[in-house]
């Protein structure tokens, strides 16, 4: 049987049995909601699968599988002018297909958080980016380098132990650097150098210098 399709507004999606289901409101001569209908993922398992689920308010696509219109399911949403697609806000010549290239693939939460695969000739790159803007993860292809970027404070931590190895390592800071542990210690296999503008103040039970 050829499923019959209709368009319909999502009016609920608290579904009570947590099956991430959503009620839809049909528009005809009157306005009429349906009981929970399930929603249709590229990747669904048992505990396991892709959770995008349509917000209140967003229009659907509904199909219905059988003649009685009792087995249907959501099968997407569309945008509108009333509901209009997300833009990065960032790669301008790319976002909206402007330059017809389709070179982004971009999703946009409704806070603005953003994950963005920009395949952009020359400026390849994919961005991970919060909703403030304030911070971000970019991988740029064009320019060879991973960066992480923010104007909040950054936390690592590790039960285990915390390796960085690199060819060369820089550590700067505008005020002060703090290295607080129950025992320190720095090897070099050249050379070792300590510079101070004002004094270098070193304090301990026993110090040594060999």
């Amino acid at each position: 049987m050829v499923p019959f399709t209709y368009w319909a507004r999502v009016v609920e999606n608290a579904d009570p049995e947590e099956l991430n289901r959503v009620r839809v409101a049909v528009t005809r001569e009157k306005e009429s909601v349906t009981e929970w209908v399930p929603v249709v993922t590229p990747y669904g398992g048992d505990g396991t699968g892709l959770s995008f689920l349509p917000n209140v308010g967003d229009q659907v696509l509904v199909a219905s599988f059988s003649g009685d219109n009792t087995q249907k399911a959501v099968v997407g949403a569309v945008w509108s002018n009333a509901a209009v697609p997300p833009e990065t806000k960032e790669n301008t010549d790319a976002d909206l297909n402007k330059d017809g290239k389709n070179s982004l693939k971009h999703i946009r939460s409704r806070s603005g958080n953003q994950i963005v695969f920009d395949d952009s000739e020359g400026k390849e790159k994919i961005q991970l980016i919060s909703a403030d803007g304030k911070s971000r993860i970019e991988f740029s292809v064009a320019d060879e380098t991973l960066s992480l970027t923010t104007e909040h404070d950054i936390t690592i931590g590790s039960k285990g132990t915390l390796s960085i190895q690199a060819e060369e390592v820089e550590i700067s800071s505008e005020k002060q650097v703090n290295i607080s542990s129950d025992e320190y210690q720095i090897e070099a296999k050249k050379k070792h150098t300590n510079e101070a503008g004002n004094g270098i103040s070193i304090e301990g039970s026993g110090v040594s210098f060999n």
